[in-house]
Formats: C-alpha cells, structure tokens, sequence
C-alpha cells in the first residue's frame, strides 16, 4: 500500500509517464528563458461525494497540464497534443477523459501556442 495520498499518486503516475516522453515537464512555470516545448503540472479542483447510503467517498479530480509550444509549426503542436494525450491516459487506469483546448498568449514573455489540457479522474 503507498504512504501517498490518492492526490499524490495521481500527480506522481502522470509526472512520471510524461517524463519518460520528449517534452520536459515541470511542476511550476519555468524561468522566461526556458525554451519550448514544455509541460507544467497545474492546479487541480476536487469534487467529494459521500453517499449516505453506504458512507463511501467518491473523489473526482479536474488537473490542469499545461503545454507551451513554438508558434511556428501547427502541424508538430497537433501531433504533440495526440501524444501527450495519449501518454496521460495511460498513466493510469483511474483517468476518465483528457481534454485539449489551444490558445495562443503571451504570459511568458513572447507569443506561444498554450494548450490547456483537463484531466478528470476518480481517486
């Protein structure tokens, strides 16, 4: 039995199956100079429900991953977010559904594609 939380595991399943990718990941937005791509664990949002009838907990997660990719090539960034896609849900059979949303932004300093992907999971 592990000694983490089930919030914990989670983190510690999907750092550890993306790090095995091409596309560093970090927990917290890294220094302005640090080129892309790159992926950042986010923040997540939990919704606890305890039934009354047979007082079991059930806990379901929203994560935010992050990705912050080059805007000169579309085509890579699409493959990419297949990929990466894929690599979260097989992290962990306790991931329901992985969405991607693209945006293009500058809150590192220069223009970059932001994808924002949601994980919901039952822990």
């Amino acid at each position: 039995m592990s000694d983490n939380s089930p919030m914990a595991q989670l983190l510690i399943d999907i750092f550890s199956k993306l790090k095995s990718g091409t596309i560093p990941v970090y927990n917290l937005l890294p220094e302005s100079d640090t080129p892309e791509p790159f992926l950042v664990l986010g923040s997540h949002m939990d919704d606890d429900q305890l039934t009354a009838r047979n007082g079991w907990e059930t806990v379901t997660t929203e994560l935010q991953i992050d990705l912050f990719y080059s805007i000169n090539d579309r085509l890579a960034l699409e493959n990419d977010i297949y990929s990466v896609k894929n690599t979260i849900t097989q992290s962990t059979d306790r991931i329901t559904r992985v969405t991607s949303q693209i945006l293009v932004d500058n809150s590192i300093g220069r223009d970059v594609y932001h994808v924002i992907f949601s994980v919901t999971a039952y822990i």
